[in-house]
């Protein structure tokens, strides 16, 4: 995998963030299709944006786990129904699809979901946890780490995952989320070493709606630091 982290911007509600982000180099832009989630999005708005986007994307193919395109989607789900997850997947047109509930090994396996295309999100609270994390990643699931940041939080609250836990854990296939932004993003690069990195609130002005500004800082510190351990 490349040792330049891909970036993945989460919670995109609206199609000028999503030109934007794209714009800055996301190599993928998350909707969140969880009904209680304050970045929520209807599958129909969704369909609009994706479609907008596909309709005026360039010729750069990025790359994203095992998907190349030159527009890379996540659609985001908590607990649902996998029937239902593969007719809005279809119906938007997503690439990955992410679960961020309480999802486990026996329903991805029975979902009839492409594992390749799944990204499974584990919420790390004690270094226990990490055996949550090995189990995925040797049924071949790729995962990602956020925060645990109480029961029924599935992500986007800010909160940071403590990255002692993650020293002694390769982190070469994973991806990070979890209150990251541009006064971390350094840190992060030079001490965990992930895959990838996934960001939503703290490029926010409020839950949904980016800051073209903070996403502008987020990328420049984020090459730079790139550009230095590279």
């Amino acid at each position: 995998m490349s040792d330049i982290p891909k970036i993945k911007i989460c919670g995109i509600t609206n199609v000028d963030d999503a030109h934007n982000a794209l714009e800055l180099g996301a190599d993928t832009l998350g909707f969140i299709f969880y009904e209680k989630s304050k970045r929520y999005i209807s599958p129909e708005t969704a369909k609009g944006i994706i479609k907008e986007l596909r309709k005026t994307a360039g010729k750069n193919v990025k790359n994203f786990l095992s998907v190349k395109k030159n527009i890379i989607i996540t659609g985001v789900f908590v607990n649902e129904d996998t029937e239902k997850i593969k007719k809005i997947a279809r119906d938007t047109d997503i690439d990955i699809i992410q679960l961020s509930g309480n999802e486990s090994l026996e329903y991805i396996e029975e979902s009839g979901i492409d594992k390749n295309l799944i990204l499974k999100a584990v919420h790390v609270k004690e270094e226990a946890d990490l055996d949550i994390i090995y189990r995925y990643k040797e049924a071949g699931v790729n995962v990602l780490i956020d925060a645990f940041a109480g029961e029924g939080a599935y992500g986007g609250t800010g909160v940071q995952v403590n990255l002692n836990i993650m020293k002694n854990l390769n982190a070469g296939d994973l991806i990070l989320a979890g209150g990251i932004g541009h006064d971390n993003i350094e840190y992060i690069i030079k001490s965990i070493k992930p895959y990838g990195i996934d960001l939503s609130s703290k490029i926010e002005d409020l839950p949904g709606k980016k800051n073209y500004d903070k996403m502008a800082l987020f990328f420049k510190n984020f090459r730079r630091a790139s550009n230095a351990t590279a």
